[in-house]
């Protein structure tokens, strides 16, 4: 059978098992760029492609294609899960913390500026330039010597010495994972592992909040634990669902469920 959905995801535990008992769907490197031409979804300088609905389960380096992408399935009203247009809103990083700061998520303060050689809040101090996520483009200043030049916004947040650890959130489920890397004090960066943690009620009420605030079904909103508390980082859209085999079981479950309402609505188009 033709391919008419597609499945684009980093996460291939959960879409492997879905893409072999559901006919019609197929899975594509997520870096591939899709336009919209006469209302059909097609793979750049593909004249043959004509995929009906998508299931956006991934976090794609290059931000300017992920926008590209998502801005042309919400433009044109392409059956998509999650919502293509609150997939953009937590993406752009330093909009979605000020909307996080501007919601009372935020209990530190938060500079937002264009490029200064003045040292905005006392040291140390985090400073994230660019609009990836998965820790790139974050800057730990200890002094002025340490600011580098950046293009546009940059945030810039207190550094918390603490625990960081994540509360990954399925739908009305919570599971909790401790974010542990040895090689770097950026701890969701290249080398982290993730360990079992229990989430207490009070962040994982916090969290929902964040993923309330962005219109998510899932989640993964990260923090710092210290002496003082919980300090919220940031969140992510496309976490890793298989912390364990039961938030696997139930990421699997929604995925299904949403390949299922996105070939609805394709067959209404």
């Amino acid at each position: 059978m033709e391919t008419r959905f597609l499945f684009i995801t980093g996460e291939p535990a959960a879409a492997l098992p879905l893409l072999k008992e559901r006919a019609g769907w197929g899975a594509v490197v997520s870096a591939t760029t899709f336009d919209v031409t006469a209302g059909r979804l097609h793979r750049r300088r593909n004249d043959s492609d004509d995929f009906r609905g998508v299931l956006y389960f991934a976090d794609v380096r290059d931000k300017d294609l992920e926008r590209h992408t998502l801005g042309q399935l919400a433009a044109h009203a392409i059956p998509c899960w999650p919502d293509p247009e609150m997939l953009l809103a937590v993406s752009a990083r330093h909009a979605a913390l000020a909307r996080c700061v501007a919601a009372g998520l935020v209990d530190h303060p938060v500079v937002q500026a264009e490029f200064t050689r003045e040292p905005q809040l006392p040291f140390p101090y985090v400073l994230k330039v660019g609009e990836e996520h998965r820790g790139e483009g974050k800057h730990l200043i200890r002094s002025a010597r340490d600011i580098p030049r950046w293009e546009g916004v940059a945030s810039m947040e207190p550094f918390f010495k603490g625990e960081s650890v994540r509360v990954l959130l399925l739908g009305e489920r919570a599971f909790g994972a401790r974010i542990v890397n040895k090689g770097s004090w950026i701890k969701n960066g290249p080398g982290a592992s993730f360990e079992p943690w229990t989430p207490g009620e009070a962040i994982m009420a916090h969290a929902r909040q964040a993923m309330r605030l962005f219109g998510l079904e899932i989640a993964g909103v990260d923090y710092v634990i210290d002496g003082k508390g919980f300090h919220f980082i940031e969140v992510n859209p496309f976490p890793r669902v298989g912390l364990s085999k039961e938030s696997l079981e139930v990421a699997v479950a929604m995925f299904r469920e949403a390949m299922g309402a996105i070939e609805g609505r394709a067959a209404l188009r």
